[in-house]
This record gives structure tokens, sequence and C-alpha cells, in this order.
């Protein structure tokens, strides 16, 4: 529970979730080899619905007081210019590409330096829409996932939003960690059935996947309908944090507070294309059964 969406009332509600992580798993998370970690957060829905500010710095803030110096932890995100929309980078480009105290990364950026690399790389024959731009590695059927995430970071934690999509149901969890984080994925939108089965197969990708520590989603905003684009007039805000390991669980909670604001039974529409594909593909990213779901509700502090 979250008494406001303030940094302090983040602070508290972020540093329970973590330490309930913890607790659980066994899993300190805390500075290792590397000495460095990732927030990963979400702008594709656009200014006005990404990431709440409060979050990344509570979560930064609480991985500071784990061991990580000044610097280390990172923040990133797929799209620079969906970064400096959102305000996570300064609006202008030759200033220092931080978020506060935060170095900030954008994989666009970053990703030609990659582009050769089979372990990196999602080929589909899906082509980008016409007029779009030709991308550095000259493949247009070619996405690139974040080899940094694999390489550079003793984990990484992520922070979607969620809202409602036509082309997966939900656009949350799974596609922050997915189609957020890859080069070259607006191809896929108004593709119902290549774009869920695009997000599924680029979660799981093993090395990235295997670096993903946690999610963190609040709910202060979220899209009931007209997403994902951003439609002001559609959103709704609850004052509650979700965290979990596992990524389809969030979202599957996320679109049952999608249909009851909607006014909808659970099962209306039946299964969206995200977790047809994800039940289909056998991925790995973990059940959305909600007989496999244990929930634990932390007491507000």
């Amino acid at each position: 529970h979250l008494e406001d969406f303030g940094d302090e009332s983040y602070g508290r509600a972020d540093e329970a979730v973590l330490a309930e992580f913890e607790s659980r798993t066994g899993r300190r998370l805390a500075a290792g080899e590397r000495g460095r970690c990732a927030i990963k957060v979400a702008t594709a829905p656009g200014p006005g619905r990404s990431t709440p500010k409060p979050l990344v710095r509570a979560v930064a803030a609480a991985l500071g007081r784990r061991g990580f110096p000044a610097g280390a932890v990172v923040l990133c995100d797929g799209d620079s210019r969906r970064l400096r929309r959102a305000g996570f980078l300064p609006a202008n480009p030759l200033e220092p590409a931080r978020f506060g105290e935060l170095p900030v990364r954008a994989w666009d950026l970053e990703a030609r330096a990659w582009a050769g690399e089979p372990a990196f790389g999602y080929e589909n024959p899906v082509p980008p829409d016409p007029g779009a731009e030709m991308p550095a590695w000259h493949n247009p059927r070619l996405s690139l996932l974040p080899r940094p995430l694999a390489e550079e970071f003793d984990f990484w934690i992520h922070l979607p939003v969620a809202t409602d999509s036509a082309d997966l149901g939900v656009h949350g969890a799974v596609a922050c960690a997915s189609l957020g984080n890859a080069t070259n994925a607006g191809r896929f939108a108004g593709n119902p059935r290549n774009a869920a089965m695009a997000a599924v197969e680029m979660a799981a990708w093993p090395a990235i996947d295997g670096r993903r520590a946690l999610t963190l989603l609040s709910l202060e905003r979220f899209q009931i309908r007209g997403g994902p684009a951003c439609d002001a007039g559609w959103m709704r805000s609850e004052r509650t944090l979700l965290a979990s390991a596992n990524p389809l669980i969030l979202d599957y909670v996320a679109l049952l507070r999608i249909r009851a604001a909607r006014g909808e039974a659970a099962e209306t529409g039946g299964e969206p294309p995200l977790f047809q594909a994800a039940g289909a593909g056998g991925r790995g990213l973990g059940s959305a059964r909600p007989g496999d779901i244990t929930r634990v509700t932390l007491p507000a502090r």
C-alpha cells in the first residue's frame, strides 16, 4: 500500500517489497563481481504515463543502501527519444546523460556495437512500417536486445507501467522487458500474433532474462482502454505497489485490474494474445494461472 505517490511513501513501500523478496528468495540485491546494476524504466506509453520518477529514486536509494556506490546504478531503456520525452534524459542532448545522480543509457544509441552478434539479435520476417528509418545494421527485420544487461551488470530490476493493448491484451511487465528493451521493435505494433510472440520470446531470452532479478509495478497510473497510446480519459490510479520475480504474474494481475475498472468480469474477452503466446511457447516465463499465484500483502509502514 502507498500512502501517496511521493518520494517518502515510495521509499517505504519499495524497501518493504525488496526486503520481502530477499527474505523469501534468499537472493541479496547487493553488488557482486560486476559491482553494477541497472534499473529498466518504461517510457513507451509516453509522457505522463511512464515509470513514476519517485519510484525510480526509491529503488536507486534502496540499492545504494545495499552497497552500490554512486554511478554504479544505471537507468536504462530501449529508446533515447522516449527517455528524453519522459524526462529521464535532459532536453538538451549536449548535457550529460543523467537522471539526478543516475547515469542513463539508451540501447538504440549503442546497439550497433553488437549488431553482428547472433546472441542478441531477434530476427523476425515482420517488416517495419513504410517510411520507417533503416536501422544502422541495415537489416530492417532484425531487432537487437541489450548486450549490456547480460554482460555488464550483476542484475537488473525493471519498473513497467500497465495499459490495455489491442496487440497483447495487456502492455506491462513482459512488454517492458522485451519490446521496450529492444531496438527496431516498433514493427510489431498492430500485429497481435507477431507482437505477442515477439514479446514472449524476447522476454525469455536466457542471457538477459537470467540477469533480471524482479519487477516492481506501480498502479499510480494505469490505462484501461485505448492503449498503449496515452489517453488521459481512460487513466485510473490505485495506491498499490506490486512486485514479483515473475513478470507474467504481474501482467495477469494488471489485466484483472483493467477489466475490473471497465466493469467487466475477470474472464471477459477470453485469454489475451500475450498469455496465449506464453502458454503455447513454454518459454519459461512462469505461470499466470490463478492457482499458481501466492499473494503476500505487506502491512503499511
